[in-house]
């Protein structure tokens, strides 16, 4: 037909509907089941069903379902109007992720939030249940135990010179500078660390 007579209508004609332009066109927008005629919404259907009313493989149907995309009514049955929602969804979502660099950024962002909220949530529950400890707790605790450590070791010339009275002054200070000395470098390797 001539492009200046598309959409022109003759008396007597009748319009095309939306079925008799796609079957010109080889196109079937009727649900293509084996069985006949689509089931109605709010009666379960079987896999073979759902695939023929979404156009996809009965295999992609289980598959979806799986992912909880398509809603199960029963033991190989399915709800077509949840699946029907469902479905449209995803094909939603799939469509925003691929709208842009600036619409895959937000999404990737949505999803890092995600993410974090898990971590953060994690982390919590692993504090409630003792299995976590604040570093500030933890330094506290080690910065006293290094503390007593320090302090035992700088005791120890004095409690020698009492043990061993034959020892020289002069040999207890050696002992005390070497102690010093040690803890000196462990408080610099430390600080360096």
């Amino acid at each position: 037909m001539p492009r200046h007579q598309r959409g022109h209508r003759t008396p007597g004609s009748s319009p095309e509907t939306p079925t008799a332009r796609s079957k010109h066109r080889g196109i079937s927008l009727a649900a293509t089941s084996s069985k006949g005629p689509p089931p109605p919404l709010g009666e379960p259907v079987t896999a073979d069903e759902l695939a023929g009313l979404l156009g996809i493989a009965p295999r992609t149907v289980r598959e979806l379902a799986g992912r909880g995309l398509v809603v199960k009514a029963g033991r190989g049955r399915y709800d077509v109007a949840a699946s029907l929602s469902g479905y449209c969804a995803h094909l939603r979502e799939q469509a925003a992720g691929r709208a842009g660099d600036a619409q895959a950024g937000l999404t990737n962002e949505r999803a890092r939030q995600a993410r974090e909220a898990a971590d953060n949530l994690a982390l919590r529950n692993a504090t409630l249940r003792g299995e976590m400890v604040a570093a500030k707790d933890v330094a506290a605790e080690w910065s006293g135990i290094l503390r007593r450590l320090r302090s035992r070791i700088l005791a120890v010339p004095s409690r020698v010179n009492q043990r061993l009275p034959f020892l020289k002054p002069h040999d207890v200070a050696e002992v005390d500078a070497e102690l010093r000395e040690a803890l000196t470098e462990l408080g610099h390797d430390g600080a360096s660390a």
